[in-house]
């Protein structure tokens, strides 16, 4: 199994992106147009974010919403999962609270991630043999969200059974992922065996989410993937990935909508009925 790297300003870059999806669920973009810079910044600053008191970040906890705002260490457990993931994250959409010292980078990157993201919707609306709506689908939807994650640098060996993100599917249409401070991403073939996805500095990751797979009837693959432990425990390591979802009235299937789909997995992580 080998995720393509597939340069953005290639002719066929709709081609590669469509079979690369297909094959493996996964795709990495170089030469996408979103600027180096303007990526480590927003690393930079969500790294201070989470480097700062437990009391300040725990300013952003969303008692009202589950699927938003900041989420402690250890709060979140991949369906199946038996520990934790060693982390803490941020979610945060427009007309969101977000802290003020993040705010301006991060409307910055999310609205060019978002971008991207519709070519990408596009390139799949262009390439598949049926009259998708994918872009129309999910173009200005308000259900997309950023998440910022930050890894901590930890002795893992007192952390048993416990990864930084353990095995698990994305729960929308599509996920950008700008490459993190640190390689550590894998995804899982049909046969079971672990591969690392290419960890190139100045790249994008796109991967299929479950939405997509329902809604594709199958033809795009939600694969299944996971963040591992470095054997280097004095290093952190920073992601921030764009969740592009649908409408909440986009039906992924018979009797499926997407806002349904989405209660029905955010209750299933968070515990709730």
């Amino acid at each position: 199994m080998k995720v393509k790297l597939v340069n953005f300003r290639d002719p066929d870059m709709g081609d590669q992106i469509s079979q690369s999806l297909n094959e493996t669920g996964f795709v990495v973009l170089t030469h996408h147009g979103i600027d180096l810079n303007l990526i480590k910044d927003a690393q930079t600053v969500w790294r201070q974010f989470f480097l700062k008191d437990q009391g300040y970040k725990n300013f952003f906890i969303n008692e009202d919403n589950d699927n938003m705002g900041y989420k402690g260490f250890k709060s979140e457990t991949a369906l199946g999962a038996q520990k934790a993931d060693i982390k803490e994250f941020f979610h945060w959409k427009f007309g969101e609270e977000i802290p003020d010292e993040v705010q301006d980078i991060t409307i910055k990157l999310f609205s060019q991630l978002e971008d991207l993201g519709m070519m990408v919707l596009h390139a799949l609306d262009q390439k598949n043999e049926f009259m998708t709506k994918y872009l129309s689908n999910c173009l200005s939807s308000d259900n997309t969200i950023l998440r910022s994650l930050y890894y901590p640098a930890a002795d893992f060996s007192q952390e048993e059974g416990a990864v930084r993100a353990a095995a698990h599917e994305d729960i929308n249409f599509i996920t950008l992922l700008v490459a993190a401070s640190a390689p550590g991403l894998q995804v899982l073939d049909k046969a079971g065996n672990w591969h690392d996805v290419p960890h190139e500095t100045d790249s994008i990751v796109v991967n299929i989410g479950d939405m997509l797979q329902l809604a594709s009837n199958g033809k795009y693959r939600s694969t299944t993937h996971r963040v591992v432990n470095p054997e280097d425990t004095s290093s952190d390591r920073i992601s921030i990935p764009l969740f592009i979802h649908p409408h909440s009235n986009v039906l992924l299937a018979d009797g499926i909508t997407a806002q349904q789909f989405l209660d029905e997995r955010i209750a299933a992580i968070y515990g709730k009925k």
